[in-house]
């Protein structure tokens, strides 16, 4: 298990905000040394991970080389409809990175470090939006709240400097990284109306300073995920299992109910977000075209940063904010892990007791029998490709009792061996655990007849199947 700062604690921003969101890093050496020993103990286990670079990913030449997304070649290790994500391998002969950058207009920003390169072996450290400190004479629009109008203002952007370092240092935004190599990732969620996929900011800046003391700032890549640098890449990552699921891995069947169960912590291959916690459904259907999934659960607040307001503003409907971020995507589980659809919380329509539908069909475009308060989200290939749905809780407040966070510390979570899926009753038996603490806050999901669909909405779909 990789040492987090955030790991098994939920974030409560009010108390972030009142002490300043002053970064604790008095253990930081004993967390260091601890993750050098597991970093040591994987690489003696899995001889596919390795302390150098190797070879075969490319050298970084330029800042930002690879990004995810839900289009072309940077949608894959499930990514996220609404979400951008910019990463960068961090070579063996540099020291240090200086980043310099903008506060985004947008719900979450993030930096983290993990260990080792292609193969990450572990979160190293990372910093999100409220604990980075503002360059003097700035300030942080995610740690202090202050009225929102969605206008621009007339003060300059407020700006941060961030250092990664693989010397140990202590100080207000140092993140340590605990390998010769490693990767850096640059996270942005849920940019505000009309400042485009970046939150209305260039990417951050990046200063190399090298182990001969040299300094180069990189230049941001003119081209990201270029095809020849991708398909070095996710031979790295994604195992040759995946290739071909369906004869290498035994994928659970069905279930004419679909649980989703929380994963303790995601696989480090997969480059996690320390501050995030998931539920996932795995499933190999048995595909039938006048069938459809039904999913209904009830909508934790979320900020109303969609409209210009700042992190600390519950969105109309809401008292207070109790997830920062809440997404859910339909995936599949084949190479390189695309997703064919996602619903984000400021876009979901909600009935009169804060309750949200999903509905996923195998139509091309959106059907017309749908209601309009209904999200739909697309099958996506109809061959008999391995699928999964999963849910994202981004920082939730520590009041907030029915998150996945707090289900996960309860003890409902279950490890994830990727990239064999679990067994139905191991999703079963978590995803009873988590709904009991949950409560309406789980997403309850059905298999229903197209038709019974059409003729009574989700309560005809739902009383079919027992519910």
């Amino acid at each position: 298990m990789c040492i987090s700062k955030q790991q098994s604690k939920i974030i409560s921003y009010k108390a972030l905000s009142q002490r300043g969101v002053k970064y604790n890093r008095e253990s930081q050496a004993m967390k260091a040394f601890l993750t050098l020993s597991f970093t040591t103990l994987l690489l003696l286990a899995n001889p596919r991970v390795s302390a150098e670079q190797s070879p075969t990913v490319p050298t970084p030449t330029c800042a930002w080389q690879f990004s995810w997304t839900p289009f072309g070649l940077g949608n894959w290790l499930w990514a996220d409809t609404a979400n951008r994500w910019f990463y960068m391998p961090i070579d063996k002969k540099w020291q240090q990175l200086t980043i310099t950058g903008v506060y985004p207009k947008a719900r979450f920003f993030s930096f983290a470090v993990y260990d080792n390169a292609p193969v990450s072996t572990g979160l190293a450290d990372h910093l999100f939006d409220a604990e980075i400190v503002p360059d003097p004479g700035s300030g942080n629009p995610f740690a202090t709240p202050h009225p929102g109008s969605g206008k621009p203002s007339a003060k300059p952007d407020p700006t941060y400097t961030i250092t990664v370092t693989k010397s140990n240092n202590t100080a207000d935004n140092v993140l340590q990284l605990n390998a010769k190599t490693g990767w850096l990732i640059y996270r942005l969620y849920l940019s505000n109306a009309g400042e485009g996929s970046m939150g209305g900011v260039p990417l951050p800046k990046v200063k190399v300073t090298r182990v001969n003391g040299k300094t180069t700032l990189l230049q941001t890549c003119p081209t990201f995920n270029r095809q020849s640098e991708i398909a070095q890449l996710q031979p790295q990552i994604v195992p040759a299992e995946l290739e071909d699921p369906l004869a290498h891995l035994k994928i659970p069947p069905v279930p004419k109910r679909i649980w989703f169960g929380a994963i303790k912590e995601p696989p480090p291959v997969l480059l996690p977000n320390p501050d995030q916690k998931y539920l996932v459904s795995f499933f190999m259907p048995k595909y039938k075209p006048d069938r459809v999934i039904v999913i209904r659960g009830k909508m934790p607040a979320f900020p109303d940063t969609y409209r210009g307001q700042p992190v600390s503003q519950p969105a109309p409907g809401f008292n207070s904010v109790q997830l920062r971020y809440w997404g859910l995507c339909q995936a599949e589980l084949v190479s390189p892990l695309p997703v064919t659809g996602c619903a984000t919380d400021a876009s979901t329509p909600l009935d009169k007791h804060g309750f949200y539908t999903i509905v996923i069909s195998n139509d091309v475009l959106r059907p017309e029998w749908l209601p309009k308060k209904v999200v739909w989200l697309p099958w996506g290939d109809e061959k008999m490709v391995p699928k999964l749905i999963f849910m994202r809780n981004l920082l939730a407040s520590a009041d907030f009792e029915q998150s996945v966070q707090s289900a996960i510390a309860q003890g409902c979570g279950f490890d994830l061996t990727f990239p064999t899926p679990p067994t139905q009753d191991t999703i079963k038996n978590s995803g009873e655990c988590v709904q009991g603490v949950m409560g309406d806050y789980y997403p309850e999901a059905v298999w229903c007849d197209r038709q019974t669909f059409i003729s009574g909405g989700w309560q005809a779909c739902f009383s079919a199947a027992g519910l």
